[in-house]
């Protein structure tokens, strides 16, 4: 979110002493309005879904929970939206150690 600040002089500030006070308020431009996600976001997202049904019909553990934490990853900002941003940042959390857990699995 950009901030734009307009300058307002007081013209009785101005007339009366030699000291400019000088009033800033804060202008807030909207967010342009596009696609929540990329072609890519979108193509990844469609890729570990298909992974991860795959992961659970052969029975691999380790590629189901590195899938699940991938799209949950790429899920964030749907969830930022929705929910609010303290969803997103447990998301975001929950599938980095999901995916450092499904690394630590697949060696074990």
């Amino acid at each position: 979110m950009r901030r734009d600040y307009s300058f307002d002089f007081d013209d009785e500030v101005r007339q009366t002493s030699s000291t400019h006070r000088l009033n800033m308020h804060p202008v807030i431009e909207p967010e342009p309005d596009g696609p929540m996600f990329s072609r890519g976001q979108k193509t990844g997202m469609m890729l570990s879904t298909v992974l991860l049904v795959y992961a659970l019909f052969s029975g691999d553990v380790p590629l189901a929970f590195l899938t699940l934490s991938f799209l949950m990853f790429l899920l964030r900002p749907l969830a930022e939206k929705l929910v609010g941003v303290w969803l997103s940042n447990a998301m975001k959390g929950f599938a980095m150690a999901l995916g450092m857990g499904a690394v630590a699995l697949a060696f074990l």
